[in-house]
Formats: structure tokens, sequence, C-alpha cells
């Protein structure tokens, strides 16, 4: 079954192989979306494979959520006595602690939970197909050296390398290119399935741009995050309920939900935080930058009487173009994320403010409950709206100004 796996999909990437690549994705996808979703589906579902990934799935999720359940709960009685310590503390103070050493003190410990919750399952996936990708380059550029090798090779020898064992070592490389390709469909297949089993559907081609952002790492997190929040909640319920309604004992796994809702606006602002100091003034200055080269390879054609030369430039200016278009392309996603971000954390910020209050008047502890359990939906609601709009590539040559301006922004 699982050679009938491999086979398949590099029979997919064999047909993505052969296919136009002057084509733009969204025309690609109309030939090879239902090849991907038709057999991916087939294959997943034989003897139980599709049920199979989101057990085995699931099963990761309860032995992550059970492993750090203890940690978790201590951290969060701690952030609540720090949360009850900063209502109290002074503005400022010399000697003792005021409120900004507490607020710090705090949200050192909102990142502590946050190592805490990373299951990086989601994350490894995005590591285990950059490798595969590497390995493909490595593997073409080993091809060419090959091929020109093999020109000047002997047909027989018994000490260099002859023409037939470099025509070997390309078919060999070829072949380790092709199961590299087919181990990247297949961490997209199961990168898909497992966001499936958090509520979001994404496609392919929503997978390829996902992983394509520089953004795309901390969209996984806090997609992540949320959904162990949610489990979380869903343990302090259940232990409020064993609690026989006891009002202090209800106020104190309250009083630690809204440390999670603390945590919650936390991973967004830092992201948003993220977006407006790192990766905006990086994709400006890569934008600037283009610009002034387009400027000055559009006088290089204006001037250049050889036709060869002038041509050459010409192609670099097309070149420069697709670049500035990618980088404009790349800005504008890095705005509407933040945008979303931003809606969600206002919706965030306002459950948190409605607990806080509750916590500070309510006397029956039904309606902390109740409260905790209405923000279950909240917490789905935020959780789809930090998922970007993804729009497919325009065509693959944008697919790859879109990985060298990832590792342009991921310089440090």
């Amino acid at each position: 079954m699982k050679m009938k796996l491999l086979i398949s999909l590099l029979l997919i990437c064999t047909i993505s192989l052969q296919a136009d690549w002057g084509e733009t994705l969204s025309g690609l996808t109309k030939k090879a979306k239902v090849i991907w979703d038709e057999q991916t589906k087939t294959l997943l579902q034989e003897e139980g494979i599709d049920e199979n990934l989101s057990v085995q799935y699931r099963r990761l999720r309860k032995e992550h959520f059970n492993a750090i359940w203890v940690d978790v709960i201590a951290k969060l009685e701690k952030g609540l006595l720090i949360s009850k310590e900063i209502k109290k503390a002074p503005d400022t103070s010399i000697f003792g602690e005021d409120k900004i050493s507490l607020q710090k003190e705090f949200d050192l410990m909102l990142d502590d939970i946050v190592d805490l919750l990373l299951d990086d399952k989601l994350l490894k996936y995005r590591e285990n197909i950059r490798i595969s990708r590497e390995q493909i380059a490595l593997g073409e550029k080993d091809i060419l050296t090959y091929r020109e090798k093999k020109i000047v090779a002997p047909e027989e020898s018994h000490i260099k390398t002859t023409r037939a064992e470099y025509e070997q070592k390309i078919i060999d490389t070829k072949v380790s290119i092709a199961r590299e390709k087919a181990t990247i469909s297949q961490n997209k297949i199961t990168m898909s399935q497992n966001f499936k089993e958090l509520g979001i559907d994404l496609t392919p081609e929503q997978i390829d741009v996902l992983l394509a952002r520089v953004d795309g790492d901390d969209i996984i997190q806090m997609t992540l995050v949320m959904d162990v929040l949610k489990q979380i909640t869903s343990q302090l319920l259940g232990i409020m309920q064993e609690s026989n309604e006891e009002l202090s004992h209800a106020k104190k796994y309250y009083g630690m939900h809204i440390v999670l809702l603390e945590l919650v606006t936390h991973i967004q602002e830092k992201f948003m935080l993220k977006i407006t100091r790192h990766y905006l003034p990086q994709i400006d200055q890569i934008i600037k930058h283009t610009k002034k080269i387009l400027a000055q390879t559009d006088q290089k054609i204006s001037s250049e009487e050889n036709l060869k030369r002038r041509n050459i430039y010409y192609q670099n200016y097309q070149s420069q173009q697709l670049t500035l278009k990618t980088a404009q392309l790349y800005r504008q996603n890095l705005i509407n994320e933040f945008e979303q971000v931003k809606e969600a954390s206002i919706i965030s910020r306002e459950n948190l403010d409605l607990s806080k209050n509750t916590y500070e008047t309510v006397t029956l502890s039904s309606d902390l409950f109740r409260i905790i359990a209405s923000s279950q939906e909240m917490m789905k609601e935020v959780m789809k709206l930090q998922i970007p709009t993804i729009i497919p590539f325009e065509n693959i040559q944008m697919r790859d100004k879109y990985q060298e301006l990832i590792q342009r922004l991921q310089e440090p």
C-alpha cells in the first residue's frame, strides 16, 4: 500500500513537471487539482488511511496535552497571582515591584506557557518540505554537472568515470528528485489533514502559499496555541462542574481562564508587532532597492546600442519587474494579515474585558461556568479569523520569487 501511495504521488509530480510552466497556477490547478483531490482522497481512504491519519493526529494531540497539563496549570496559577499583584502594585516604584516590572514578569510567564503549548508537528512538516526542496535543488545542480562532465568522459575506462556511468548518475539523481517531490506531496497531504482536524480546510495551493509566507510559522503557531487553549478551557469547565458550584473554587478556575484570554491577546499583539517592526520595514527596503535597480536598468536599455546587450538588459528588467510586483503583493498580504489579526484581537480584548469585569462582580458560580462555555465559541471564531485569506500564486515564476523574498526577509 505504501508503495502504491509513493507511485501515485510520483505520478502527480510527473504530471506537474510535464505541465506548461508558463500557465498560471490557477490554470494549472484546473488540470492538476482534480488529480490531487481524487487520487489523494482515494489513497487516504483506502484501508482506512484517511481515518488512521486523523486518529494518529488526535492521539498525538492528546499525548501532548497530557504531558503539559500539570505544568500549564502551575503556570496559570502563577499568572493569576501575578495579575492580582499588578492590580495592587503602584504605577512606579524605586525599590519595590511596580505595575511595569510585574507586567514584564507576567508577559515572560505567558511566553513560557506558549512554549509549553506548542506542539511542533505542523511546523515539522514545513521543515521537512524545506529540506526536501533543498535536496531537489542540489540534485538539479548535480545533474547539470554530470551532463557537463559526460561530454568529455571516455566511453570506457577503469580509472575515470565513463559516459554511461554519468548517464546512470543522472538517472539515479532524477529518481531521488522524484522521491523528494513525492515526500513534499505526502507532507502537504498530511499537513492538510492535520489542519482539517483543527477545523480549518486548506487546499493544496493554499498550503503552498502558507509555506512560502514569511509569517507562515507565526500563523501556524497561533492556530496550534488556540487549539490547545480550547482543550484547556474544556478541562477547566469539567473541574468546575465537579466542584459542586463552590464559588471560591469556581473563581479560581475562572481566574485561570482569564489568564488564558490574556495569553490570546498576548500572542496576537506579538504577531502584529512582528509585522509592523520587522517584516514590513524589510519588505519596504526590498521594494525601494528594486525600484532603484529598475530605474538604472531602464536607463541602460535606452542608452545601449548593442542589440544583444539591450535584449539582456530587457530580460533583467522583466525579472526585476516581477520581483517588484511580488514584493508589493507580499507587502499587501502582510498588511491584510495584520488587519485580520487586529480584528481578531479586538474580539479577544472585548471578551477579556468582560471576563475581568465578571470576575470582580459575580456571585454565582453558574454564571462563571456559562461565560467560560460561551468563550469557547469566541476562540473558534478568533482562530478562523487568524487564518489569512490565501490567494494562490499567479504563476510558478511568482512562487519562486516568493521563495527568494522569504530568504531575504529571514536574514538577520
